[in-house]
């Protein structure tokens, strides 16, 4: 597939990439606070409901930093990379895997439940999708990774045994929490990470279904929502067909980009409302009209 990749601006960074990188880097103290200092029942709700506005949309960052990194140096590239995969329990390596060298390559089946993904919307169809990719995505990186890089050592397209180095860091922190503050880890840290690879399969869904995946039709390949709110807060991730054509385009460009092809897109993949998870109950409500 084609792609058109936008150079960074002149320096470290691009200006727009400023607050995502402060963002990545306080995610992770912000994320095991509670781990270091213990607050009452109602401190922990207040906190728990700041952490959400604060970093809850710290693997919308991850996705678009492992596309087009924020700066242009490598070391502080893979800071951010643990950043983010500490708080999200999705490393770098796993959207490299998964998601960079697989579902934008066709090729991300044994990364999630298999599905016709050419349906239409259902919320049973999405939950049990959603449900059942959690371990394949979660897994599959991890033994793609050790095949690869400990017996194989690929270093291309990923270097695989990073891969699996990384991926390893992130379950050794996630036991050492376990042994140090069993109760917080099951009922906190666990379900924070659960929720986010299961909200993450339910935005891949709502990426993709009733389209064809093949590629056989490029401006039909995905869905798309204009919604303003929804594509301020997560980078332009609504304009998904643009960032499937040109996944390498830095998330500035996706608006212009979108603006170019939209003529050719099918009207039943341009959408108006919300892909937010906080959505889900006007989902169900549209799907139930007919209208998702």
């Amino acid at each position: 597939m084609n792609s058109v990749y936008f150079d960074s601006l002149p320096g470290f960074c691009r200006r727009e990439d400023v607050s995502s990188i402060i963002r990545a880097l306080i995610a992770p103290i912000l994320f095991l606070l509670p781990f270091a200092r213990d607050f009452t029942n109602t401190e922990f709700y207040l906190y728990v409901i700041v952490l959400i506005a604060l970093i809850g949309r710290a693997n919308y960052l991850m996705h678009w930093h492992v596309h087009h990194p924020f700066t242009t140096a490598p070391a502080f590239n893979l800071l951010l990379d643990m950043c983010l995969g500490v708080a999200t329990g999705m490393t770098a390596s796993n959207w490299r895997i998964q998601h960079v060298y697989g579902h934008h390559f066709g090729a991300d089946e044994r990364f999630r439940a298999p599905v016709d993904i050419r349906r239409p919307y259902t919320p049973r169809a999405a939950f049990s999708f959603c449900l059942r990719s959690l371990w394949p995505t979660f897994f599959a990186p991890i033994r793609e990774a050790f095949e690869k890089g400990v017996r194989g050592n690929e270093k291309s397209p990923v270097n695989y045994r990073w891969a699996f180095v990384e991926q390893c860091l992130l379950i050794f922190l996630i036991a050492a929490l376990l042994v140090w503050r069993p109760w917080l880890a099951i009922f906190y840290l666990l379900p924070w990470y659960v929720s986010v690879f299961f909200i993450s399969r339910y935005v891949d869904y709502l990426n993709h279904y009733g389209c064809d995946e093949s590629g056989a039709d490029l401006p039909a390949l995905a869905n798309n929502t204009s919604h303003r709110w929804f594509n301020f807060l997560t980078g332009n991730f609504g304009y998904h067909t643009a960032h499937h054509l040109h996944p390498r385009a830095h998330w500035t460009q996706l608006p212009e980009l979108h603006r170019e092809i939209s003529k050719d897109i099918p009207q039943r993949h341009l959408k108006n409302f919300s892909w937010s998870f906080l959505h889900l109950p006007h989902h169900f409500y549209l799907a139930r009209l007919g209208r998702m």
